[in-house]
């Protein structure tokens, strides 16, 4: 296996690990960090001009491509690429993560249940093919945890990519013929 592509799994499962569960000592309390959150990515967004909608919930998305198909539901296996920025002090946007390669046969592969919910929530918003940022505020990503460089609370700023989208019995069809 390359090493590239080694270090890109890594990269994703130590990104899935991380993401499947909420640090039981987070609270926040009625709502106080994701309103917080909600004021810096608005200015964020302002200051940025970047036309983004907002679900109920607090996430941000600008659709770049809609995409299309079916729509995307949690128990699918994705391929897709990003680049993610966290916002330093809630408006400057640093580099944090990325997919290990821009080849398409390279991109990062998952079940979307297993990522943070700021992916759950807004990328079904798009189809295969579709292109999306997102704007995730902290309760909806990593929380008051420290993941790897980024700080505890981070808003995340992701644009990605919807590759390929295949549900659970594609997936199964796909290991029966590789057998």
């Amino acid at each position: 296996m390359s090493k590239i592509r080694i270090v890109g799994l890594f990269g994703v499962v130590l990104c899935l690990l991380t993401a499947c569960k909420t640090d039981p000592l987070y609270e926040d309390i009625e709502g106080a960090q994701l309103e917080t959150d909600i004021k810096l990515i608005e200015t964020y967004i302002e200051k940025n001009k970047i036309d983004a909608k907002r679900t109920d919930e607090g996430l941000f998305y600008v659709i770049g491509a809609a995409g299309a198909g079916e729509t995307i539901k949690l128990e699918d296996q994705l391929r897709i690429q990003y680049k993610a920025n966290y916002l330093e002090d809630g408006i400057k946007p640093l580099f944090f993560d990325s997919t290990a390669s821009t080849d398409p046969v390279l991109a990062t592969k998952f079940i979307l249940n297993t990522a943070i919910e700021g992916w759950q929530k807004g990328i079904p918003l798009v189809r295969k093919g579709g292109e999306i940022r997102l704007i995730v505020p902290s309760k909806m990503a990593y929380q008051n945890r420290v993941i790897n460089k980024l700080p505890k609370n981070s808003i995340l700023d992701f644009d990605i990519k919807v590759i390929d989208v295949l549900t659970p019995e594609q997936v199964k069809e796909k290991e029966e013929e590789n057998k």
